[in-house]
């Protein structure tokens, strides 16, 4: 009987398969050398989809389609290199030019044998960044260096700062960009940060201790904002003539080209200035009234910024572009932003007055301040191994007070960079060589931001109690041609007795349920009810007036036209309303309420009228 092929596949010894797509970290060469000659000056990293990535001759992240140009390869490898290894040559033997067709497939071979390739959370631009490996150590992209300090030998004792090329470095890519100064050898002295404190409290400022230590706090965070889990926002608000500008000229002074300047930027041009780059931003001029649309797309950014969110953008391929905001702001106006209580615990108000007129002039010495920047910048590189043991303590001390959740993260933070320029060890670390030094100067550090604190969580709003403030201050059409009266005016009336004289002059007359400010309510998606419980559900019934204790305001969904309409354009547009209402202690959800008589139920939430009344004070 004849053979079949079948029979010859059943007899094979099975073998694994080839890995034709490779892994991100080491794939295979297929048992072929890499395509390119060695040593090369580009350094292929891999694909992604019709994407190749590699670093160029300078060690820039290349980031480009298959179909390059001639000129495209001169500009990576260098004309050189490439008709030495990728020659063509003329009838005489001369090499005249290379090969691009074989040298561009090379590139592609080789990236293609790397594997694919995500730049996401692999690439680190310019700035401070700390080291996966060791929460110590601290990695400085310094453009054209890479600076990895606080690293520990097998002792533990930590060593001296190691400079790097650009490029791959323990798995992460550092590619090149236009140098950075480096920070001085020499580190800064404590009393020159008491220089720079007591300099900030010559400006003219609501409370001028707070003020000099967080925003010499601020200074010492933008060296290293990329590296902390949590950057804290500051903002200079004070009248014309209070010396902002001048302030902003300080600070950059001090950083130098560490920190992207603007007085009119957009949101998408900061991101895409920034890149991967974490340097701190700087706002002057930044007007709640000038574009408000595009400062509060600023703020949103800085609020991403704050925890190192990334951010989704769309690119020109029609791909999504990863963007992690991990940067600090300093923004200075006449009057700050109106915040939402999620944004005002991020940043820090540092209030200004007007310069008195006989005030003497202030002489800002920038070249000096620019000296003293980069020795700070030092210090702030030999100091970190202790931040997050400092910052534990602060944000402790913060707890203590009453602050919790993102206060005690922007001050804590503001507070222990502070730390690190004033002092030489953890707070606590010398309380037997120097009492006064230890925790004591976390309860006095505490103690003098505690007011901007106070009063700052006192102006933060959060969504529950916005939504209360926008409905019931949303305007009604008065009665019978009257103004038009506000929620609140018309919700008071449906619940208070209104006097009806009699008919005739010895009558005394009668004390009645407004129902017109009911139905005018009721028209709106808004009808003042009691409820009673009832099996697994409620008995509905219409409020008795006088009473607030156990009474509700039943708020319509989504599907009340009249409703939508006066939260058309807020924040809570399209039912957005139903969740910030959600959140108040007592709501009942749920219900069918009818609104208009005669009309088939709607869906509602309940909201208690106790709530709805606030406390003053």
């Amino acid at each position: 009987m004849a053979r079949k092929p079948i029979d010859d596949i059943a007899a094979a010894e099975p073998v694994d398969a080839p890995d034709f797509f490779g892994a991100e970290e080491g794939a295979p060469d297929l048992g072929r050398a890499p395509e390119l000659p060695q040593p090369c000056p580009v350094t292929p990293l891999g694909k992604d989809g019709s994407k190749i990535y590699f670093l160029d001759r300078l060690n820039q992240l290349i980031e480009t389609t298959c179909n390059l140009q001639k000129g495209d390869l001169k500009l990576y490898f260098g004309n050189d290199w490439l008709e030495t290894h990728f020659p063509m040559k003329d009838s005489k033997g001369n090499v005249t030019k290379f090969n691009q067709d074989t040298a561009q497939t090379a590139l592609v071979e080789d990236c293609t044998r790397k594997g694919i390739f995500n730049p996401n959370g692999r690439v680190f631009g310019r700035g401070a960044h700390r080291a996966r490996e060791d929460d110590a150590q601290l990695i400085l992209h310094m453009g054209r260096k890479v600076m990895i300090a606080n690293r520990r030998d097998r002792r533990g004792e930590i060593v001296k700062p190691e400079l790097h090329l650009p490029g791959e470095i323990n798995g992460s890519f550092f590619p090149a960009r236009p140098a950075l100064p480096e920070p001085a050898s020499e580190a800064s002295t404590r009393t020159e940060a008491s220089d720079l404190r007591e300099f900030f409290e010559r400006w003219y400022w609501v409370e001028p201790k707070a003020a000099s230590l967080l925003l010499l706090g601020f200074t010492a965070q933008m060296h290293a904002c990329g590296a902390a889990e949590w950057r804290s926002h500051v903002w200079l608000a004070g009248p014309t003539a209070a010396g902002k500008s001048s302030l902003q000229k300080v600070i950059r002074a001090i950083h130098d080209e560490w920190c992207l300047h603007t007085e009119d930027a957009s949101e998408a041009a900061i991101r895409q200035i920034l890149g991967d780059d974490t340097l701190p931003v700087m706002i002057d001029e930044a007007e709640a009234h000038d574009r408000p649309e595009r400062l509060a797309a600023i703020l949103n950014l800085m609020k991403k910024a704050s925890s190192g969110a990334k951010l989704h953008r769309g690119g020109q391929d029609h791909k999504g572009i990863e963007f992690t905001a991990q940067s600090c702001f300093l923004l200075s106006s006449v009057l700050h932003a109106n915040m939402r209580g999620e944004d005002r615990n991020r940043i820090a108000i540092l209030e200004m007055r007007a310069i008195p007129m006989d005030a003497p002039e202030l002489r800002v010495e920038r070249e000096h301040w620019r000296k003293v920047g980069r020795r700070m910048h030092r210090r702030v590189i030999d100091q970190w191994p202790r931040f997050e043991p400092t910052l534990a303590l602060y944000k402790k001390e913060i707890a203590a007070r009453g602050f919790e959740g993102r206060w005690r993260d922007t001050y804590g933070t503001l507070l222990t960079f502070a730390d690190l320029l004033l002092y030489d060890d953890v707070p606590g670390d010398n309380m037997l060589a120097d009492p006064g030094e230890g925790r004591d100067r976390v309860a006095l550090a505490v103690s003098e931001v505690q007011p901007l604190m106070t009063r700052g969580r006192s102006e933060a709003r959060s969504d529950v109690e916005r939504v209360q403030q926008y409905l019931l201050s949303q305007m009604l059409p008065g009665a019978h041609g009257k103004p038009p009266e506000s929620v609140a005016t018309w919700l008071d009336r449906a619940m208070t007795l209104r006097f009806v004289p009699g008919e005739f002059q010895t009558d005394e007359g009668s004390h009645e349920v407004d129902l017109e400010a009911r139905a005018k309510l009721a028209s709106y998606g808004l009808r003042v009810v009691a409820l009673e419980r009832k099996g697994t559900g409620y008995a509905v019934a219409d409020a008795r007036p006088e009473v607030r204790e156990g009474q509700f305001l039943a708020v319509a969904y989504a599907t009340n036209e009249p409703l939508r309409a006066l939260f058309r354009g807020s924040e809570w547009a399209d039912g957005g309303w139903l969740q910030s209402l959600g959140k108040i202690e007592g709501v009942t959800k749920g219900l069918k309420i009818r609104f208009v008589r005669g009309g088939k139920p709607d869906n509602a939430i309940a909201v208690p009228l106790t709530a709805l009344a606030g406390e003053e004070g």
